[in-house]
């Protein structure tokens, strides 16, 4: 698919009443009476809630990553089956008529994969709060009282979005078109340490390195310590920098599918790009099914 003008598509993301994918604190605090809105505080470990208890949205609830959007089974924190996220839905009290806010306090992996998860389960009322705790204690929005209790919710959760998904031979595909016709559409969104084979990361993998024709962009570089993202400007250099424009299928992968969530929402949901595909597996799959190749340095 062609990419559309940097004016036209600029003009069209940086509009929330067009996309709102993306919203503000402004539109938050416009929002926060509203009886459907569901504030999700996307966190992963005991920092995490901690820093959720001692001041979040009004009303929000707290959500551990590995526990309500992750499960193990071959592969580590792969996207839930969908008779689990049901499950954990109804528990959330997620209901047909949410209008869901996903957030953390500061940059975080967590609000990219809770909100690829809710799209790819095809949640159509999901939105991800552009900033942190700054942005929200400048509208009043911050509390240190407990949220009451959420009743169960009734919800059938529709089949999978398949289309922004992909697996290791989806990927493994790409590395061969991309060796034999030079479109770099794979995407490595991990440390450069990881990317070159000489750190783990988070976790420790089977192997060092990473995919072959991988491109590279940390997702660190497109999301500030408060939680905004850069410029869209900026944002779409960067990444035509490391050879991406939307002309051609992009598969974001990290250490679990978690940082490349993050990716993915800003080339799907901020520059419009249609075809990316959150490599889920990612390297922790990549990595232990030694038939496949990788490369190092």
């Amino acid at each position: 698919m062609q990419a559309m003008s940097r004016k036209a598509k600029s003009k069209e993301i940086l509009m929330p009443v067009q996309n709102e994918a993306l919203v503000t604190a402004d539109w938050l605090a416009a929002h926060i009476d509203d009886p459907d809105l569901l504030v999700i505080y996307a966190g992963r470990d005991a920092d995490d809630e901690a820093n959720y208890n001692k001041e979040h949205v009004r009303g929000a609830i707290f959500t551990d990553g590995y526990r309500d959007f992750a499960e193990d089974r071959d592969v580590r924190a792969l996207v839930p089956l969908r008779e689990t996220f049901e499950t954990t839905a109804q528990r959330l009290g997620i209901n047909p008529n949410s209008n869901i806010v996903v957030y953390a306090s500061e940059r975080s992996m967590w609000p990219g994969r809770d909100y690829w998860a809710l799209r790819y389960f095809r949640y159509p009322r999901v939105h991800m709060l552009n900033g942190g705790n700054e942005q929200l204690r400048q509208h009043g929005l911050l509390t240190a009282d407990p949220t009451p209790p959420r009743p169960d919710a009734t919800i059938t959760i529709a089949e999978p979005d398949t289309s922004i998904i992909s697996t290791y031979q989806d990927v493994l595909a790409a590395v061969e078109q991309a060796s034999a016709q030079g479109h770099p559409v794979i995407l490595d969104c991990r440390t450069d340490g990881e990317f070159v084979g000489t750190s783990h990361g988070h976790r420790e993998a089977a192997r060092l390195g990473r995919i072959p024709q991988a491109q590279h962009l940390n997702w660190e570089l497109i999301v500030n310590t408060d939680g905004t993202w850069i410029p869209l400007e900026q944002m779409r250099a960067l990444y035509t920098a490391a050879g991406i424009d939307g002309t051609h299928t992009v598969y974001p992968y990290c250490g679990a599918g978690i940082r490349a969530a993050v990716e993915w929402f800003a080339l799907h949901e901020l520059l419009g790009y249609t075809n990316v595909k959150n490599y889920d597996g990612s390297w922790a799959e990549w990595a232990q099914r030694t038939e496949l190749p990788i490369e190092v340095g």
